[in-house]
């Protein structure tokens, strides 16, 4: 994933914060 990609990702209250699930490249 570059830094100047759309990601579309779901965000989910994981035990270490907020962790990036589902993460796709539009």
């Amino acid at each position: 994933i570059r830094e100047n990609d759309t990601v579309n990702y779901d965000v989910e209250e994981g035990r270490k914060g907020l962790n990036a699930v589902n993460v796709k490249v539009a």
